[in-house]
């Protein structure tokens, strides 16, 4: 669900109405989630607002001194609390962001590692892919080379057939003169 201005408004009315500051982490925190960049543009407009109420207040006449000194004191306790509050909150996101930071360098070496391991897995698909290449080109000169005996061979089988013939012929040959033989002599 996507945060609207007015979630963030209410928010950062509740948190200033509990006396906290109403920070762009405290209202991010208090929502639970939410860009820093969304709650930053609506903040810019709720503490317009603010101001415009608190200008409106002072069209209204002077203070009174009694109350403009109270006023100053409860302000400056209020800058106290907000300053320290904030102290505490720098604190917190530098312990945060060290963190993160170690996280991010943990990251970063499993996934070296995973590079490094990816590397050597590339490496190795690349010598197998090597040696098939050759051993490819070999065999392509081996079934040349059998094609060139399998041409020589069926020229000497058709050799040895005319032979076969041959010889055939010539038993016929003299197997018919045998026989002709045989028939002339009584």
């Amino acid at each position: 669900m996507a945060l609207t201005r007015d979630d963030i408004w209410a928010v950062a009315d509740r948190l200033a109405a509990e006396g906290k500051a109403p920070t762009l982490a405290a209202v991010r925190k208090a929502l639970g989630s939410g860009s820093f960049t969304t709650i930053s543009e609506a903040m810019r407009e709720w503490h317009q607002r603010r101001k415009e109420k608190t200008d409106k207040a002072q069209e209204a006449g002077p203070v009174p001194p009694d109350l403009d000194e109270a006023v100053r004191r409860f302000a400056q306790d209020v800058w106290a609390k907000a300053t320290e509050m904030a102290k505490a909150e720098v604190v917190k996101l530098a312990h945060e962001y060290a963190e993160a930071r170690q996280e991010w360098g943990r990251e970063r070496q499993e996934l070296e590692a995973v590079a490094e391991d990816l590397s050597a897995a590339l490496e190795e698909c690349e010598a197998k892919a090597a040696g098939l290449v050759r051993r490819h080109a070999d065999t392509e000169v081996l079934v040349l080379e059998l094609r060139e005996q399998v041409r020589e061979n069926e020229a000497r089988i058709e050799e040895l057939r005319q032979e076969n013939q041959r010889l055939h012929d010539l038993l016929r040959q003299m197997a018919s003169s045998r026989a002709e033989n045989d028939r002339r002599q009584p």
